[in-house]
């Protein structure tokens, strides 16, 4: 519920103080710099895992519309999980401790108890879908998972999740305001549902 506060507050400042279509046209005019600058920023939120990069997906859609903000945050997912993924792998179990939280030590465990296998590497994926980070890392740690088995599964369960998030954004400044609070519950009950599901499967071993 705070990420729909927080982006309709950005949608309703986007809307009265600047308009959607003098947005798109900035967007326009700054070109490729702005294009770089939403490819960076996404990839940024994946390999500094604390900032948080969910509310890129709505400005991508307001800014962009659904499809160009979908190909652009896809692209710096997968950048972003590419670093993280390799970054792990290079340097090991180390590397995840300054992107978790301590409390989740143990899930983690558990979790990556079981991504040496691959049909339990992508049912995990599917129950953590939120949370692209974490798979990035945990999975550079396994050594059975090759990097273009983990980034199709990755992106592919990642994709739905996103396209729910910038068609948000989309609907929101296009002034399709009734469709965003089915929407916007469907995303936290989503959210919900993978946190919990994730978590009882972390302390049953999956």
């Amino acid at each position: 519920m705070f990420f729909l506060a927080v982006a309709i507050g950005v949608a309703y400042f986007v809307t009265v103080t600047v308009g959607i279509e003098s947005l798109r046209e900035y967007v326009a005019a700054a070109g490729w710099y702005a294009v770089g600058l939403v490819v960076v920023l996404k990839a940024t939120t994946i390999v500094v895992a604390p900032l948080g990069g969910t509310i890129i997906y709505p400005i991508a859609g307001a800014a962009y519309g659904f499809w160009p903000g979908l190909a652009l945050t896809l692209v710096g997912d997968t950048l972003g999980s590419t670093i993280a993924f390799l970054l792990s792998r290079m340097f090991g179990r180390s590397i995840l401790r300054f992107f978790t939280a301590e409390s989740q030590t143990s899930t983690i465990d558990a979790v990556l108890a079981e991504l040496d296998d691959k049909k339990k590497f992508a049912r995990a994926r599917v129950y953590f879908a939120g949370f692209m980070d974490l798979f990035a890392y945990a999975a550079g740690l396994t050594k059975k998972i090759p990097y273009w088995y983990f980034i199709v599964v990755h992106i592919a369960v990642h994709a739905p999740v996103a396209a729910f998030y910038v068609l948000f954004g989309d609907l929101l400044v296009s002034g399709n305001w009734l469709l965003t609070l089915p929407l916007g519950l469907l995303m936290s009950g989503l959210a919900i549902f993978g946190a919990t599901r994730f978590t009882s499967l972390g302390a049953k071993g999956l």
